[in-house]
């Protein structure tokens, strides 16, 4: 039987291996074919070594403080100034709802109320004073507030029961109910507004 040959690995592959060159003794025996003799044929295991370590990526998402490019960034809520309110009375007039509206027969703006518009409405009841009602619509959110007017400010949700609003004190509105200023019905509608 012919001793199988074997290859020898390129310096510094293999650590602590003996250099090919070296004389017998210092580390070194001859291969079987250069002895002559079928030598020692036993593999042996080699001596254990460690695994190089690595940190994996994270999985989760970026941290707060990783900068996000905008392209990859989550688009944010559409803002409600995109859908708009209005207050539709019996006879089909419709005031439009944007901001803050004063309203009234004949209503003004004053210093408490900045950046309020004044909005007029037809009033065949004549229950509705000059400055009647302050209505607000706040991120996607419509409120209403008496104005200490004379014949007060009532709303009535889902066909409930009509509740009379203390002068001076918010009261939030949900879509479709029906509020009365004085004896005139007005209903809030929502109307989607036109996307650019």
């Amino acid at each position: 039987m012919v001793a199988p040959e074997f290859i020898v690995p390129p310096p510094g592959l293999i650590p602590d291996a003996p250099k090919p060159n070296a004389p017998e003794g210092e580390g070194y025996t001859r291969p079987p074919a250069e002895r002559g003799d079928q030598g020692d044929q036993t593999v042996r295991a080699l001596p254990a070594r460690s695994l190089p370590t690595f940190t994996p990526l994270p999985s989760g998402p970026p941290a707060a403080s990783v900068a996000v490019p905008a392209a990859l960034r989550p688009a944010e809520s559409v803002p409600e100034a995109a859908a708009s309110f209005s207050l539709v009375s019996a006879a089909g007039e419709t005031i439009e709802l944007i901001g803050r509206v004063v309203v009234g027969r004949n209503p003004t703006v004053d210093d408490a109320h900045p950046g309020a518009r004044a909005m007029a409405v037809l009033d065949p009841t004549r229950t509705v004073s000059k400055t009647h009602a302050l209505v607000e619509v706040t991120q996607g959110r419509v409120v209403i507030t008496d104005l200490h007017s004379t014949n007060g400010v009532a709303v009535q949700a889902g066909g409930g029961e009509l509740t009379v609003l203390d002068p001076g004190a918010p009261a939030e509105l949900e879509v479709g109910t029906t509020l009365r200023l004085g004896d005139l019905a007005l209903t809030l509608r929502r109307t989607p507004g036109v996307t650019v």
